[in-house]
């Protein structure tokens, strides 16, 4: 029995051995097992089998201790400053981009309107309640490499009927915004305790349907517009992004919206908070109208599509779309989005 037992234990302390010889050993590391080697045969199998545990455990210790940190967990949303910093890459994400599965409207526009007689849509049929929304908005570096710098910008909203089968599934309304920013980024210029100036832009926007009369909405504009941050630490920031601009060629009998400033204002202001990549509140504030957007991370969705969440939109007032600018309601969404850079 004795001798079962210290073949056994044998047996182990080969298998010790071995398993020191497949690891890259240190000069110590020989050293120990070299001492273990000539034991055997001198010292009692519980000694020897003792002096390899405690060499192999001695260097898997110090090759764990050698390995490089983790690198730290990628974040996906940048400071507003570096969203207008020029990189390699020539496009970037601008507005937020999502797509809404489901949206639903207390209201639906069946008959547009405008103080031009020749924008008055007549009555056709009903529309859902339910449709399709979604937003697609990038941006691209121009010109200038320094604090200044030259952009081109791109955004399209999109309302898709899509669970009306009777009428073929029709886009109801499409908004293109195409826009020319110049963006400076001043250096430590703080305009409160504990916020910093990330940017001022100056840009000038075409914003229109693309459609013909009655359906056809548009406008031109100049805006000035400011991006303050502060960084609340732990992974906590709040953005103010308070937005002035000024109509260009309003008025005439070609102005398909001659009242659209009564609805829309002058201005908006957009507050965005965002916790550690994972919860991002904004809310777009008008004269006349508030939209809430909450992102949330999900691992369900991160897992079958990167870095997408899930998306909760709710909006009330006027001008959803330019061809409800005159036409107050109030819509609730859920669908999915992607995180501000």
């Amino acid at each position: 029995m004795g001798n079962r037992i210290s073949a056994a234990r044998c047996r182990h302390s080969g298998a010790i051995a071995a398993l020191l010889l497949t690891l890259p050993l240190a000069a110590h590391a020989s050293d120990d097992l070299r001492a273990c080697m000539e034991l055997q045969g001198k010292a009692p199998s519980e000694q020897v089998l003792e002096c390899y545990s405690r060499a192999a455990q001695r260097q898997l210790d110090e090759r764990d201790a050698e390995k490089p940190p983790a690198p730290p967990a990628k974040t996906y949303t940048r400071s507003l400053a570096e969203q207008w910093t020029p990189t390699d890459e020539r496009l970037h994400g601008y507005k937020q981009i999502y797509y809404l599965f489901y949206s639903h409207s207390s209201r639906p526009n069946d008959t547009p309107t405008s103080p031009n007689p020749s924008n008055q849509v007549p009555p056709s049929y009903a529309l859902d309640k339910d449709e399709m929304k979604f937003q697609i908005s990038v941006k691209g570096h121009m010109m200038g490499e320094d604090r200044t710098t030259l952009w081109f910008g791109y955004t399209q909203l999109s309302f898709w009927q899509f669970y009306d089968w009777e009428h073929s599934q029709p886009f109801r309304e499409n908004n293109f915004e195409p826009e020319l920013i110049l963006s400076h980024r001043p250096q430590d210029w703080s305009p409160a305790p504990g916020w910093a100036t990330a940017f001022i832009n100056t840009g000038v926007v075409h914003h229109s349907n693309g459609q013909v009369l009655p359906r056809s909405r548009g406008w031109n504009r100049i805006y000035v517009q400011a991006g303050l941050e502060r960084d609340f630490g732990d992974g906590r920031k709040l953005a103010m992004l308070p937005r002035l601009w000024k109509r260009l060629g309003s008025g005439g009998t070609d102005d398909d919206n001659p009242d659209i400033e009564h609805y829309l204002g002058h201005g908006d202001l957009e507050l965005r908070y965002q916790h550690n990549d994972k919860t991002i509140l904004t809310a777009l504030l008008r004269i006349r109208s508030v939209q809430l957007d909450l992102a949330l991370s999900s691992k369900l969705l991160t897992s079958m599509l990167h870095s997408t969440n899930l998306h909760l939109q709710y909006f009330n007032g006027y001008g959803e779309s330019l061809i409800d600018y005159n036409q107050r309601h109030h819509t609730l969404g859920i669908g999915i989005s992607m995180p501000f850079e």
